[in-house]
This record gives structure tokens, C-alpha cells and sequence, in this order.
């Protein structure tokens, strides 16, 4: 190869480079009243529509529309039409390339550079013939080989870390035009809603700029619904974390309304109360969009339809978790799903719940519990503590222990220093789920003097008997650190038989985690 050849090669990586790394401008692509007489439904149908724009009309304008039109003549441009890179040898939406392009700048240059390196070096014979006019010499063949075999280990491996970005921002990409109906009080709460969920369908894309976190769980009937009853006990926490809950079932055989109602038994009550779940529009088009986020995992090829498959999406779009099985609520709640506000210690609840006259209500029961329970860890009283608990096992604390965790007893979790002394609580919730169920909620506060230190406390209670009467006791009590600007490192776990503490920890490769599906 002579010096002419080898420049016009070098002109011609240059100019691929250009290519790759220019071109494109930054562009940002994230884009009700009482029914009075039938006469009026077309008007209340208009009075949603202009609710929803307002309150999406940030949102609107974030988005770009996505068609852009040519220069010359009428002929149309579609941004998000698949282009063929070069580097990951694929096809890849248009949009989501210019995405990278922006995010990643350097990337593409240390591509160039290492491509440009090994060729260079493994040109290192024909080169020295055609620069220095004499034959290469042993050493310089061998260090040049070296030095290209490096070049080309780092080649590859960038190419495979941009062929893994562009393939995690073309399913965020994919999943913003899904379709969803919000809950009717999206906009602000109106306690006089008829229905739980408003008629226009919007695309989540349009959701995110209002802030809203999206997490959409695809499965049949069954596991819908005993994810959904996690999702409920956690209503206004996912509320307060501006959390919208998408069900999918693949097993629809009604509407998706009818669905939610009769098969995963939700309750619409609760939905138009606090709005925490939006339907599922076009159902078809989800299931194939979580089938496109298992189609290259060997492992669960058809996994859509037999078991949960989920995933989240931040307020900007991006993903922040996904997985097969049953979603961990809490832990997800504490690592990614932070409150949007400070959280206080409103106790008005507990409080009502006190002052009732005569038999209690299954809530305010559980309610009274719950503060009796308070009492004890804080007074540090193990009788108490032993009174409040049933005396069953919990198996979310056994599968701790099963894995090699220690446990706390409570003799030592109650001892001077240990306990939480200064604890004070607010902000309680409850579910109860049947006669001999209820789940409680509430938020932490171990730090009186610091309101922004705040933990989220899930406990399950179950009613067995004392003696001649039935009482609720506590089975399970879990807490997590939960506020605007804490990250959970660790979460806690206590039955009657003491405390066991989970550190977090960086997920194994093979392993389905927060982020496994899409990233």
C-alpha cells in the first residue's frame, strides 16, 4: 500500500466519523363533574379533554413531533425511521441514534480513534516500506501487532457498549407511544368522579412531562392480581411519589375496565380516591411490547402470558427498573421511587381512630394496633412487643434467614441505644384485604428534629384469637429509608422472633434486576 492510498483511506475513516458524530442539533423527544342529564355527557367529555391538556401541556411542550418535513417538495421525513449504524452492524430508530449522539459525544470519536488505531497498526509492514523505504523490522512487526490486537480488543468493546445504549433508549423510545387512559382525579382531586378513569387516551410520553413515573406490569389474571393487592396496600406512598400503576392482562376476556373490577378484583373506590393506577389502552400493543424486551434473553423466550414481567419508566422517560416475577414494592419504592415532597407527621388518623365510640371498625382497629406497637419498640416494653405480635413465623424473614442472614432478637433490639427512642410516626394507612388480613402503612420519623430523615413501615397483620376474643396482631413489620433525598442503602425485616437487616447489592449479570430488561 503506498503513502497515496493509505491518506485516502484515512480521508475516508475521517469522513465516516463526520458522519457518525455530526449532522444532527440536539434534539428533546419527551415529549369531570356530576352527570346531570344525559344532554350534558358531550360537554363533560370536552371539560376532561381541557383538563388534561392543561395539566399535560408541559408536557406537550417537550415532545417534538416527530415529523419533520423536507425542503423540497411535499415529500415527509420520519425522524424515527430505523437507520443503519455502522458500528453495531443494525438498524436503529432514527431518533434514538440522534439521543445517543447528543448523550454521547466522546463515544463515537474513541470508536474512530481505535478503528483508525489498528488499521494503522496492522498496516505497520506497508507502511515502512512506503515512508521510510526499507523492509519492517522484526520488533516493529511484533509490537505493531500488539498494539493492533489492543486496538482492536478496545474497538470491539466500544462498539458493544454503544450497541447496548442504543439498544436501552430505542425501547425507552418504543415505550413512549404505548397508550393509557389516566384516572380522573390525574388532573387535581375531585371527590364527586363518577368514573374511575377519563375517555381520551393519551401517550405516556405526554404523561412524563407532568412528572409522573410510569410502572407497567404484563401478566395473567392470577399474578396480576396478587401484585395489585401489593399495589393498593401501597397506594399513597405510590400517590405521593407521583407513581402511576399500568396492569396489563394477557388473559383479557372483557373489557380492560370490567377486567380490573371482576378478575383483579380492584378497587375503584380506591382509584378514584387516590390516583394511583391508569388503564391499559390498547392491550395487544402492550403484550407485544414486553415480548420485544424478552426477545433476546434465551432464558424466558415466552415468559410474556405464563409469568409477571414489569417495567419503570423516571418522569423524564428513562428507565429505572424492570424484571420478571413479582415486583418488590419496597425496594423499589426506596431506591427509585422517592417521594415528591417533604413528608410530615399528620397523625389525625390515629387520632380518629381513638376518639370512635363502641365497636371499631376492622381500620381503626388496626390503626390502634399499629400505635400500640409504636409504643412498645419506643418504651422498649418485650412484653408488649411479644403481645402485639402472632406468634407465626414470617417467610419473608425465613428466606432471609435461609440465605445465610443473622437475626436480632428482640431482647436485643429493645436494649437502651438500640431502640429508636425518639421515633415518631405519621401519615398512616391502611388496607384491610379480608377478615383475617389488613396490611398498615406509615412514615417514620426517627429524627424528631429532622423531618427530612424519614423511613416508609410496612406491616401485615393477620386476626387471630386472644383467649375469648380476636385481635389483630402484627406478622410482618418491613421499613425502608424513604424521602425526597434518600436513597435506600438497606432495609429492615422483623417478625416475633427479632430483626433481620439486607444491605443492597449489585445484582449478578445473569440475574433479572431493577434495570435487567431493558439496560
Amino acid at each position: 500500500m503506498n503513502s497515496t492510498s493509505l491518506f485516502a483511506l484515512l480521508m475516508l475513516l475521517t469522513d465516516v466519523s463526520s458522519f457518525q458524530t455530526g449532522g444532527f442539533s440536539s434534539v428533546s423527544s419527551l415529549s369531570p363533574t356530576l352527570q346531570f342529564s344525559n344532554s350534558i355527557q358531550q360537554s363533560r367529555k370536552e371539560d376532561e379533554s381541557r383538563t388534561i391538556d392543561s395539566h399535560l401541556q408541559r408536557g406537550r411542550r417537550r415532545v417534538m413531533n416527530s415529523r419533520l418535513y423536507s425542503s423540497n417538495g411535499n415529500g415527509k421525513f420520519d425522524i424515527t425511521r430505523p437507520t443503519f449504524d455502522l458500528y453495531s452492524l443494525r438498524s436503529i430508530r432514527g431518533d434514538a441514534l440522534v439521543r445517543y449522539n447528543s448523550l454521547n459525544q466522546s463515544e463515537p470519536l474513541r470508536i474512530n480513534l481505535y478503528l483508525i488505531a489498528l488499521v494503522t497498526c496492522f498496516s505497520y509492514s506497508s507502511l515502512s516500506e512506503a515512508v521510510f523505504d526499507e523492509p519492517a523490522s522484526l520488533e516493529g512487526t511484533v509490537a505493531s501487532i500488539l498494539a493492533g490486537g489492543f486496538a482492536t480488543f478496545r474497538f470491539i468493546r466500544e462498539c458493544s457498549r454503544r450497541s447496548e445504549k442504543l439498544s436501552k433508549i430505542e425501547k425507552e423510545s418504543n415505550a413512549q407511544k404505548l397508550p393509557i387512559r389516566l384516572p380522573s382525579n390525574f388532573a387535581k382531586k375531585n371527590p364527586f368522579v363518577e368514573r374511575p378513569f377519563i375517555s381520551e387516551t393519551v401517550e405516556l410520553r405526554q404523561v412524563f412531562g407532568s412528572g409522573r413515573r410510569i410502572l407497567a406490569i404484563c401478566g395473567p389474571g392470577e399474578a396480576l392480581k396478587s401484585a395489585l393487592v401489593d399495589a393498593q396496600v401501597l397506594r399513597r406512598r405510590l400517590s405521593q411519589a407521583n407513581v402511576l400503576i399500568v396492569p396489563v392482562p394477557t388473559d383479557l376476556t372483557s373489557s380492560v375496565r370490567e377486567y380490573y373490577a371482576n378478575e383483579l378484583q380492584l378497587d375503584m373506590e380506591l382509584v378514584k380516591s387516590v390516583p394511583f393506577v391508569a388503564e391499559a389502552d390498547n392491550v395487544p400493543e402492550w403484550a407485544e411490547y414486553f415480548r420485544s424486551l424478552l426477545e433476546e434473553d434465551e432464558n424466558n423466550p415466552n415468559v410474556v402470558g405464563k409469568e409477571l414481567v414489569w417495567f419503570g419508566l423516571s418522569s423524564s422517560g428513562k428507565s429505572f427498573g424492570s424484571g420478571v416475577g413479582l415486583p418488590r414494592w419496597l425496594e423499589i419504592l426506596g431506591q427509585s421511587l422517592l417521594p415528591m415532597e417533604m413528608l410530615d407527621q399528620d397523625e389525625s388518623e390515629v387520632l380518629q381512630a381513638e376518639s370512635g365510640d363502641g365497636e371499631h371498625s376492622a381500620r381503626n382497629q388496626v390503626l390502634l394496633a399499629q400505635k400500640q406497637f409504636y409504643k412498645a419498640l419506643t418504651e422498649g416494653s418485650l412484653d408488649n412487643i411479644q403481645n402485639v405480635y402472632d406468634v407465626s413465623s414470617s417467610k419473608q424473614v425465613t428466606e432471609v434467614l435461609d440465605q445465610g442472614g443473622t437475626l436480632d432478637d428482640w431482647e436485643l433490639c429493645l436494649r437502651d441505644g438500640a431502640r429508636p427512642a425518639d421515633l415518631k410516626t405519621g401519615d398512616p394507612d391502611v388496607l384491610v384485604v379480608s377478615d383475617e388480613m389488613a396490611y398498615s402503612t406509615t412514615i417514620e420519623f426517627p429524627l424528631p428534629n429532622d423531618p427530612s430523615a424519614s423511613l416508609l413501615a410496612v406491616q401485615q397483620w393477620v386476626r387471630s384469637k386472644d383467649g375469648d376474643e380476636e385481635e389483630w396482631k402484627l406478622q410482618l413489620h418491613q421499613t425502608i429509608p424513604w424521602g425526597p433525598d434518600t436513597r435506600a442503602g438497606a432495609t429492615l425485616r422483623c417478625d416475633c422472633r427479632g430483626c433481620t437487616a439486607l444491605a443492597s447489592s449489585r445484582p449478578v449479570k445473569s440475574q433479572y434486576n431493577w434495570r435487567g430488561m431493558i439496560d
